[in-house]
């Protein structure tokens, strides 16, 4: 029987491929988004697919009806105005930076635990860095993650940061970033978080004066093609509830896409664009502390509903989702060697049964009686 349950296993690891996530998109020419009536809506460097969604700053929802892939434009239809979470416990920016504080790690907060990496690590911000991609591998994105990993830290929170290159800049880099993401998640994150900068051309579509203070705005990004999309969805709205109350102004948008952007591996898993590659970097270096405060607020908030993990009725319904679909693989699996085994027929039926309890130690199908021979 150990045979059998070791060439089911082989199987159920060639066909997980079958259900692996849609890649990410490389950041590429800059589509334009327009309303019906021939408003311009928002610019996206990256493909665009029709069912893509768009969260406005001032929270009207929009679906993405028809795309111009030749001409680099799309077709958005108003949806109506998104339900956001509430978050009436933010009072403001000021109360939020001393409620999250908490002290060290030290302090009774070890189990505070976030983690970052950055897919396209190359990335870099032009006017600062003197180019908009570093040679190496290593771009001025990691200067943005190093002051959001700090800013985290003051906060009470233990951030793991991977600063794994994962060049070239194309759309294999979330294939590559997954494995970072996978050792990661080992740790136990209560999120995980991809640090990114956009590349559309125009830099005063992130620029921002938040709290008196020259930022960089935050575009939140969300892959739609993967079990936990719902989970991830959730955990996106509040993070900017709790910026739009906390610091209004931060928070750019929300694009929810074709992909995955390795979503499909955490409910509390977000893509966080600061700025673009024509901004200054220390604007968006200065948006990071205040987005500390936003994430820890949201994540270990007391009342937040994102707080330790997220709105759980999305994170459940992610997390069967997956469970199903392993659970439908197995069977697969054992039904496929099973006829391969005995060419089908009662046999086939019989060893089907043997070996889904065998699998299950007996939770599924009757236990096989031992062999009474000697």
């Amino acid at each position: 029987m150990k045979k059998f349950t070791v060439a089911v296993i082989a199987l159920v690891l060639i066909l997980l491929p079958l259900r692996a996530p849609a890649d990410g998109w490389e950041h590429k020419e800059v589509y334009m988004v327009y309303l019906n009536n021939g408003e311009a809506l928002f610019r996206f460097a990256g493909d665009m697919d029709v069912g893509d969604e768009y969260i406005s700053a001032d929270n009207q929802r929009y679906r993405i009806e028809s795309v111009d892939a030749q001409n680099r434009t799309a077709r958005a239809v108003h949806q109506g105005a998104q339900q956001m979470p509430d978050v009436n416990w933010v009072e403001t920016a000021a109360a939020i930076a001393v409620s999250t504080a908490g002290g060290t790690a030290g302090n009774g907060n070890e189990d505070r635990l976030i983690a970052m990496y950055a897919t396209h690590s190359s990335e870099s911000y032009e006017p600062t860095d003197g180019a908009d991609s570093a040679a190496d591998g290593y771009g001025g994105i990691y200067d943005v993650a190093d002051a959001l990993k700090k800013a985290l830290e003051d906060n009470g929170v233990t951030v793991v940061l991977d600063k794994t290159s994962h060049v070239p800049h194309d759309a294999g880099a979330y294939r590559r970033s997954r494995e970072t993401a996978i050792e990661l998640l080992k740790k136990a994150p209560d999120a995980l978080i991809d640090i990114h900068r956009d590349g559309i051309p125009d830099a005063e579509e992130y620029k921002a004066t938040v709290d008196g203070e020259d930022v960089s705005m935050v575009r939140l990004l969300v892959g739609r093609s993967n079990q936990n999309q719902a989970a991830n969805k959730q955990f996106a709205l509040e993070l900017k509830a709790v910026a739009d109350k906390a610091y209004p102004g931060l928070i750019k948008d929300i694009f929810i896409g074709k992909g995955a952007y390795n979503q499909d591996l955490m409910s509390n898993a977000i893509l966080l664009e600061f700025g673009t590659h024509t901004l200054e970097k220390d604007r968006a270096i200065a948006s990071t502390k205040m987005m500390s405060n936003v994430i820890t607020d949201t994540v270990y908030g007391d009342v937040s509903g994102a707080a330790g993990g997220g709105d759980q009725t999305a994170a459940n319904e992610g997390a069967t989702t997956g469970i199903v679909w392993v659970v439908v693989i197995l069977f697969v699996a054992i039904g496929l060697f099973a006829v391969l085994q005995t060419g089908g027929g009662r046999e086939a039926w019989n060893k089907v049964k043997r070996g889904v309890s065998e699998m299950t130690a007996g939770v599924v199908g009757k236990k096989p009686e031992k062999d009474k021979r000697r």
